[in-house]
């Protein structure tokens, strides 16, 4: 009897719920097409904002990389079209530019080629930019064989004054491959458009929109449910500038358009979706309902309490393994476990972007040999590093190395280990994570590399030149030789008091484009005072004789070079150099002795009548 009790509330249990399931099934096929186009509506209107806000932020960059290179040339004079000329001609197209050219203030423009494009004083971004404004062209522009573009402009701003334009090219092409069809992918087509619904750019692989149609409006044939609206009805949402959905139809082709702004030059970001994938994932839906609904409903004959506790942990153990693979994925990060007593290292993530064929488990010697193979040969130390755990006491590691990764390149990882050790001491698994940080390490090497710079030279100011050369000097190991520049401008002082500040930064801009050409780029370049600067080159390996022949031409070739007079058009100032030169090891054997016999000879210099340099003996 107390059986018959227990089952009696279980089979109606499980009655009461087949008949829910079965129910829920009527309904939900009879409402699946409204639900999932709702529901794809949702989704599509959602991602479309999502991707116009990223196709901005992607075109704002570019616009940001231009004006980068214009405060680059801030400092340049803009009206001498030789000076012009000779930057450009130096400068490298970035980015996705096609071109990148320089506008002057009198309206012509200079390529990289040192050629003059013609006048383009009378074009609207020409007056836009030159007050002070970034301007990226509403329009495309015929580029005839080398495709269609973009262009953008921003001002090149010195002193508060607008002195010229930096100028570039963005081609349609490149535009295109900002745009990506989300959902949906293989039967979806992204579009850029235009405020008169000219297509600008559109994403590839669906015949949704065929390259022959230009416009959007020619998409339809008709528009709205049942041809409700009208072509009047659906410029005025575009107008509204919200984000909407209209269906359409294009010929016998039912069609769903989700248009958002892109809040650009009166742009639109468009997602086209065939109804009939909704009508085709109702169906498939609704079979696999069916299908689950008759597996529940004998399920829960045999297991029904059991089952449920089940899919609910199953679930969430899938959960937690998707969010593992997409953190681990999106992060580049491998987590391993190595057991020193199995010898063995397990590795947890996807490890495709190191090799396409990484497995989840090496030997000792296996992972040693990878290890020695995509370590770069300047971080190999930590393989011995790794060795030593077994005999060290170390509890964790922590290292930064590059890694060669299944594309050729290196990218720097951070290793951070910790060791787990039995009641003796003795580790038994060394548990942690390789992490992607090449971007940290980046982001770290550029804030160095401006805090090392003279801004106004561009050459290693003095506490930096000071460290390179003091550090090579060390790792050196008196094994190499080394000439100890210093070159002081003489008449400097007379610049600044005669012609101005302006042209006195000019000449030390200059100076150090002069001095950087004498010399190679594995020598250490810096200004260390005012008017002074000091090179730190290393000697091949000659006698003494032929050393002083190969310091005493750089130096005749730098007096050569620096003696240039600076005019303002109504005085001027001859610019000569005095140098000092010192030889290690002979003169010194540190940096503070070098540079005390090299500042010595550089006032031999300047008493024996400056424009000369002196070595010391």
């Amino acid at each position: 009897m107390k059986k018959n009790v227990f089952l009696l509330p279980t089979v109606l249990a499980v009655i009461f719920t087949v008949i829910i399931l079965l129910g829920s099934f009527i309904w939900f096929s009879a409402n699946t097409d409204a639900m999932i186009e709702s529901t794809t509506s949702f989704y599509l209107e959602t991602n479309a904002r999502s991707q116009a806000a990223a196709f901005q932020t992607k075109l704002s960059s570019y616009v940001e990389f231009l004006e980068l290179a214009a405060r680059a040339w801030s400092d340049i004079d803009m009206e001498d079209s030789s000076v012009v000329m000779d930057n450009m001609s130096r400068m490298k197209v970035f980015g996705n530019f096609s071109k990148v050219t320089v506008i002057m203030k009198d309206g012509r423009m200079i390529d990289s080629g040192r050629n003059v494009l013609g006048d383009f004083s009378k074009t609207p971004f020409f007056s836009r930019a030159m007050e002070g404004l970034s301007t990226i062209s509403d329009s495309v522009q015929y580029g005839g064989d080398d495709g269609d573009f973009l262009t953008i402009s921003v001002p090149i701003i010195s002193g508060g004054e607008t002195k010229g334009i930096m100028y570039g090219q963005f081609p349609l092409s490149a535009l295109g491959e900002l745009i990506e069809a989300v959902g949906f992918q293989q039967t979806s087509t992204s579009l850029l458009l235009s405020g008169d619904g000219t297509i600008l750019a559109r994403s590839s692989g669906s015949s949704l929109v065929t390259d022959r149609i230009l416009n959007f409006y020619d998409l339809g044939t008709s528009w709205g449910i049942d041809g409700e609206k009208s072509l009047v009805d659906v410029k005025l949402d575009i107008i509204g500038g919200k984000t909407f959905t209209i269906p359409y139809q294009s010929g016998s082709r039912e069609r769903l358009a989700i248009l958002t702004p892109v809040n650009m030059n009166g742009w639109y970001y468009a997602i086209i979706i065939s109804q009939e994938v909704i009508h085709a994932q109702s169906k498939t839906l609704s079979l696999n309902l069916l299908i689950v609904v008759l597996m529940l409903s004998f399920a829960f004959v045999l297991l029904f309490l059991a089952i449920l506790n089940l899919i609910r942990q199953n679930s969430i153990v899938e959960m937690a393994n998707d969010r593992f693979r997409i953190v681990t994925t999106q992060t580049q990060t491998i987590v391993f476990d190595y057991d020193f007593l199995k010898g063995r290292i397990e590795l947890n993530g996807n490890a495709s972007f190191i090799s396409p064929s990484a497995r989840e488990s090496y030997s000792h010697d296996e992972i040693l040999r990878i290890l020695c193979r995509i370590l770069h040969e300047n971080d190999r130390s930590v393989v011995s590093e790794l060795k030593s755990i077994y005999e060290s006491r170390k509890q964790s590691i922590m290292r930064e190395m590059r890694i060669m990764c299944a594309d050729g390149n290196y990218y720097w990882y951070k290793m951070t280990g910790t060791v787990i050790r039995n009641e003796d001491g003795e580790p038994i698994r060394f548990v942690g994570n390789f992490v992607n940080v090449e971007d940290d390490v980046m982001k770290e090497e550029i804030l160095k590399k401006k805090a090392e710079r003279d801004t106004l030279s561009g050459l290693l100011n003095k506490g930096a030149f000071t460290n390179y050369v003091t550090r090579e000097l060390y790792y050196s190991k008196n094994e190499c030789c080394y000439a100890f520049y210093i070159i002081d401008l003489d008449n400097f002082k007379k610049v600044n008091d005669t012609l101005g500040h302006i042209v006195g930064d000019h000449v030390i801009s200059s100076v150090s484009q002069k001095i950087c050409t004498v010399f190679s780029e594995n020598d250490f370049v810096g200004r260390i005072g005012g008017d002074e600067f000091a090179v730190f080159m290393k000697l091949p390996a000659l006698g003494k004789q032929q050393w002083r022949g190969i310091i005493g031409k750089k130096a005749a070739a730098l007096c050569k070079f620096i003696d240039e007079v600076y005019s303002d058009g109504k005085s001027s100032v001859r610019i000569t150099s005095s140098i000092g030169i010192s030889l290690y090891p002979y003169d010194g054997r540190n940096f503070e002795e070098l540079y005390g016999k090299a500042d010595l000879m550089l006032y031999n210099s300047k008493n024996s009548g400056k424009n000369k340099f002196s070595i010391c003996e």
